[in-house]
């Protein structure tokens, strides 16, 4: 897999910071989903959300509304050190950070799902015909 093209040279702080202003929707270790708006980003380690200061490396992943779609990107599937059930299995690698991945949301509402590199455990190019056969199958039942 070549992701030379996708590679930002930004830190998630950096990144996060062109996100000011957008809704967001936390994914913390313990506390589960937190949304809000994303109102300061601090140069260094933290983000307010919601009269809150997140440390943004140490959540599992910040998913970023009212982002255009892009076509330009790699098929690809996560594996995550936090219960995911398979969530990520086939998602568009858009974004490759210093310290951080940035995947392609699914669903009607365009988004963007940051990942810290902490959080993925793995990446792999899923099998399109597995995912395939795993789809007809379900549609029969």
């Amino acid at each position: 897999m070549s992701w030379h093209h996708l590679r930002t040279g930004k830190t998630l702080q950096q990144r996060l910071a062109q996100f000011q202003g957008h809704i967001a929707e936390l994914n913390t270790p313990r506390s589960g989903l937190e949304p809000g708006r994303i109102r300061q980003v601090f140069p260094r380690n933290f983000i307010k959300v919601n009269h809150q200061l997140f440390i943004p490396l140490s959540l599992n992943s910040i998913r970023v509304f009212d982002i255009p779609r892009t076509r330009r990107g790699a098929r690809v599937g996560i594996r995550t050190t936090f219960p995911s059930r398979n969530a990520f299995r086939n998602m568009r690698l858009v974004g490759v950070g210093i310290d951080y991945i940035e995947l392609q949301g699914k669903g009607r509402v365009p988004s963007r799902i940051l990942f810290p590199l902490s959080s993925v455990e793995s990446i792999y190019r899923p099998n399109r015909r597995s995912y395939k056969l795993k789809r007809t199958c379900i549609r029969r039942h």
